[in-house]
């Protein structure tokens, strides 16, 4: 029987580590969602809306009720006042609609083509006219850009609160983010665990419309931003974006899941370094 020699039996312990922890933190990189483009415009256009009433009648009111009135299946909200920025939500991210009604809504492709989610959101936006009941919700909203270099120091963060300034910096982004959203999604935006069972999506896959809409509307569990300014949701939803490819100043990003993955590599070097010396000085002696 073949012996392997000291050398390779030394070295054979840690480049095994190694090479599992490279495959692990592979497959977890190229498996990172990439984000995606949105239209953000509601139609008024009456072809739009009684081609999205069909599209409703078809999948949406045997929960939803006869003209999104609810009252039909228990979990299932009224969508009378819910406003177009609810419907395009929850239909561009593929939240719904679901196979029960009382299932958390969780990120999934969307069932409908960009043209059929317009037409919905023309119709849920034509709710309160049709049903004589109240007024629309939000709109689908148009996230103010990023300054330019030039505006980087403009506005300051209590302008964001007072009024539209026209444009937004990440900065101001990175501060209202830490304040109003990373307790949950994580300072880096990927996602977590609440009680009971309930996920917090990662925010890699939403994009500038999305992650404005989010705060806006509140798809439980995460509560509505009241306090929040048109200016304020523009800079978290350009920071969100950010979060999709950020600069790496301190070193290897390691697909951006945070300090527990940073963590892992360090004490996972540690150890194999520690290892290795450990049986370099148990063989000298």
């Amino acid at each position: 029987m073949r012996r392997l020699l000291p050398g390779r039996r030394i070295l054979r312990g840690p480049l095994i580590l190694l090479a599992l922890a490279v495959v692990v933190f592979s497959i977890l990189f190229m498996t990172e969602p990439a984000a995606h483009s949105a239209v953000n415009t509601v139609s008024t256009d009456p072809a739009d809306i009684a081609a999205g009433q069909v599209l409703f009648e078809a999948h949406c009111q045997s929960c939803h009720g006869y003209q999104g009135r609810g009252g039909v299946v228990s979990g299932a909200p009224a969508l009378v006042n819910v406003g177009a920025a609810a419907a395009d939500f929850y239909l561009t991210t593929g939240r719904m609609p679901l196979n029960a009604p009382n299932n958390e809504a969780l990120r999934h492709h969307p069932v409908f083509s960009p043209a059929q989610i317009r037409e919905l959101d023309a119709y849920v936006n034509a709710l309160p006219q049709i049903t004589g009941q109240g007024a629309a919700g939000p709109t689908i909203p148009t996230p103010e850009p990023l300054c330019s270099t030039a505006q980087q120091k403009t506005p300051s963060t209590a302008d964001l609160a007072t009024q539209d300034v026209g444009c937004v910096t990440l900065s101001e982004g990175q501060e209202l983010y830490a304040v109003n959203c990373a307790q949950c999604h994580q300072a880096a935006g990927s996602g977590g665990m609440l009680s009971k069972g309930v996920v917090v999506p990662s925010l890699g896959n939403a994009n500038v419309v999305q992650a404005y809409e989010a705060p806006l509307i509140g798809p439980k569990p995460m509560p509505i931003f009241t306090q929040l300014s048109h200016a304020q949701l523009s800079a978290i939803a350009q920071y969100v974006q950010y979060l999709h490819n950020p600069s790496n100043p301190g070193g290897f990003g390691i697909s951006h899941f945070g300090p527990v993955a940073e963590g892992f590599i360090g004490i996972l070097g540690g150890f194999v370094l520690l290892w290795f010396a450990a049986r370099m000085i148990g063989n000298r002696g």
